[in-house]
């Protein structure tokens, strides 16, 4: 009954929530059920005859908050939380979100392209909804604080998901992602939700001042626990690999080396011997067998995206034909989301595809060296945000290599935020007149007028 309660209350707070205050409360909600999926974790829950596994709950979220962007964007009724425009204005398009639009209109070129329309239909109706969704937001996200909230309900979601496994795993000793997935993502795809939390959690931690900091930095262990327990060795070296980056960015470093080796004592203490024999006992013959049948997706892949090189064989049209062309079973997915994406939707969408998350990234370092020079408290809390969704997009781009998941959502939210913080830095330069980097006034800045008229030195470092 509680959980059917916290449906009915946060539907509430997204759909009367996103008329009333802000279509950022409906902004909110929706990425909550997208990385939560509560329809999975609490699909016996019921109240009413109405069962929580019902998908309507999100999707009235979604054209509540479509709905209240539409008016207040057009000028019929303004929530009272969006009045007033910030300071800085609206923060314009950049790069990044170009190059997404490019992406999105050419993946939609290859619905009806695509060899066989109707298995490309419900993939691509996924598509749209992380689409639309998607450009909404960029219309709502205007503010850091707007940005803090996305993150923290993500961060705070994939920390949920991580108890349910562990207490699955403790209480009950059921691996429910390894038997079950997660909400149509298998145990590899669930797992990367823990991975990508690692670091978002850790520089959560960084950003926060007021003590609940350390509940961020506590639930890492548990984290990397139900890691483990998804018997995902992709997001377990993608978790390794990005630690050397968050170490980089880190503005502990001292801390993090202790943090790093605690994680790891703590994991193995915690890990039960099921885990360990698992993990302990992959012998050779199975690493290759993964590996050849990777190489072989792989080629077919490649094949595939060179005999339709504009718009492939239509979205998810790849694995009909994977079999024919060499694969162990039938349906066998490409195992990449780059090579998945260029054989199902050609070459210019993966293109497009790693162009997107490369001007992420080179976004995120723009707004480092916009921030570099001030070392006030909210420019420090801006450069963790940055570093957070650096490193958490980092680690599913390596995760990607391996796994074929274009309807992922997490990931997508990562590089709304990031994309949104990269306008709103470059619109703050703008409005103060500074060039990228430039010294010369506190971040972000007290009310007008714009720019001082004697600029303030930054804090030494």
């Amino acid at each position: 009954m509680k959980q059917f309660a916290f449906m009915v209350l946060t539907t509430f707070i997204g759909t009367f929530g996103a008329f009333v205050l802000s279509p950022v409360y409906g902004v909110a909600v929706y990425y909550m059920y997208a990385v939560l999926r509560p329809q999975f974790l609490w699909k016996w829950a019921e109240a009413f005859g109405v069962q929580i596994k019902d998908p309507a709950w999100s999707f009235y979220v979604a054209v509540a908050t479509l709905a209240a962007t539409a008016v207040w964007r057009l000028g019929i009724f303004a929530p009272v939380k969006v009045a007033a425009p910030p300071w800085y204005g609206d923060p314009p398009y950049t790069r990044s979100h170009y190059l997404f639009l490019a992406f999105v209109g050419w993946i939609c070129l290859t619905y009806p392209t695509a060899v066989n329309t109707d298995r490309a239909f419900p993939f691509f109706v996924e598509y749209v909804k992380i689409f639309v969704m998607f450009i909404c937001s960029t219309f709502v996200l205007r503010t850091v604080r707007d940005l803090w909230l996305i993150y923290i309900i993500v961060v705070v979601c994939a920390v949920y998901i991580g108890y349910e496994v562990n207490f699955y795993y403790l209480v009950h000793k059921y691996l429910i992602l390894d038997k079950e997935g997660y909400s149509g993502l298998d145990n590899n795809g669930a797992a990367l939700i823990l991975a990508m939390a690692v670091p978002m959690s850790f520089f959560a931690w960084e950003a926060i001042r007021h003590w609940v900091r350390w509940a961020f930095l506590l639930v890492i262990p548990m984290l990397i626990h139900a890691i483990l327990l998804s018997y995902s060795r992709g997001a377990w070296v993608s978790l390794g690999a990005t630690s050397l980056l968050i170490f980089a960015r880190s503005r502990n470093k001292l801390f993090v080396s202790g943090v790093l080796v605690a994680c790891g004592a703590a994991t193995l203490a915690m890990a039960g011997k099921e885990v360990r024999e698992r993990f302990l006992t992959i012998s050779k013959s199975d690493l290759d067998d993964s590996a050849r049948s990777r190489q072989t997706t792989w080629r077919i892949a490649i094949e595939m995206a060179n005999e339709r090189p504009l718009f492939g064989y239509g979205i998810r049209n790849s694995n009909l034909y994977t079999y024919a062309k060499g694969a162990d079973i039938p349906g066998r997915s490409i195992h990449s989301q780059y090579l998945q994406t260029a054989a199902d939707s050609g070459w210019v969408a993966m293109g497009l595809y790693i162009a997107v998350i490369a001007s992420v990234l080179v976004g995120m370092s723009q707004v480092r060296g916009h921030l570099r020079p001030f070392h006030d408290p909210d420019s420090l809390r801006i450069k963790s945000l940055a570093s957070g969704l650096e490193t958490s997009l980092v680690l599913f781009c390596i995760g990607a290599v391996f796994l074929s998941l274009e309807h992922f959502e997490m990931p997508y939210v990562v590089m709304l935020l990031a994309m949104q913080l990269h306008a709103i830095t470059r619109a703050v330069t703008a409005r103060l007149g500074l060039a990228p980097g430039a010294a010369g006034y506190p971040y972000p800045a007290p009310a007008g007028p714009y720019p001082p008229a004697t600029p303030t030195p930054p804090d030494p470092p």
